[in-house]
Order: C-alpha cells, then sequence, then structure tokens
C-alpha cells in the first residue's frame, strides 16, 4: 500500500487481515494507532 492507503487503514481491517479472536481486538486498536504515528513521524521527518 502506499502511504497515503496506509494512513487510511482501519482497526476492523487488521482483526480481518489477521483472523484475531474478540479478546485481542485492542491489538488492532494499537496497531492502528502505531502505523498512523509511524507514517506521521516518517512525514514530518520528510518535510525538515
Amino acid at each position: 500500500k502506499s502511504i497515503d492507503e496506509a494512513m487510511t487503514i482501519q482497526n476492523v481491517e487488521i482483526v480481518e487481515e489477521l483472523s484475531l479472536p474478540p479478546v485481542k481486538i485492542h491489538c488492532s486498536v494499537l496497531a492502528e494507532d502505531a502505523i498512523k504515528a509511524a507514517i506521521s513521524d516518517y512525514k514530518s521527518r520528510r518535510e525538515d
């Protein structure tokens, strides 16, 4: 995926792709946050 596409990833997509059980759904929320934080950091470093 492109960076812009990756920014649109939502935790439900991660759950489906990884077949996470219901007790692990919080992991998909953490993954979504981590992906978006990493992309934001990457973009901010490229602007400098």
